[in-house]
């Protein structure tokens, strides 16, 4: 990880007592094969509720989270099957379902 590293942050609620499959879901899509994918993530799961997960994920550089955040499926509202997977475990109408902030690093360990 290195200073000016672009991310997203992204805070989720899985349906009540589906938090390990949303976890697990969420895992297992950053082993896509994605160019322009993350390449450095952190999932945390909130300390008071065990079905909220607040993910951390850094790119390559600029131009590779643009790409990734700008591919037609994306932008079109095409979920591909994992992509599905997770909207299905994630909380009806939950207000923390599709918070997201675009962010760059300051400084890191």
């Amino acid at each position: 990880m290195h200073a000016k590293q672009p991310g997203m942050v992204l805070k989720v609620k899985a349906k009540p007592g589906m938090g390990d499959e949303l976890f697990q879901a969420c895992h297992e899509l950053h082993f896509n094969g994605d160019p322009d994918g993350p390449v450095d993530w952190v999932l945390a799961r909130s300390d008071e509720d065990p079905d909220l997960m607040w993910a951390f994920e850094f790119y390559r550089d600029d131009a590779s989270f643009v790409r990734h955040y700008s591919s037609a499926a994306l932008q079109e509202g095409q979920l591909d099957e994992a992509h599905q997977r997770i909207a299905d475990l994630v909380a009806d109408g939950s207000a923390e379902w599709g918070v997201r902030a675009p962010v760059h690093i300051v400084s890191s360990s």
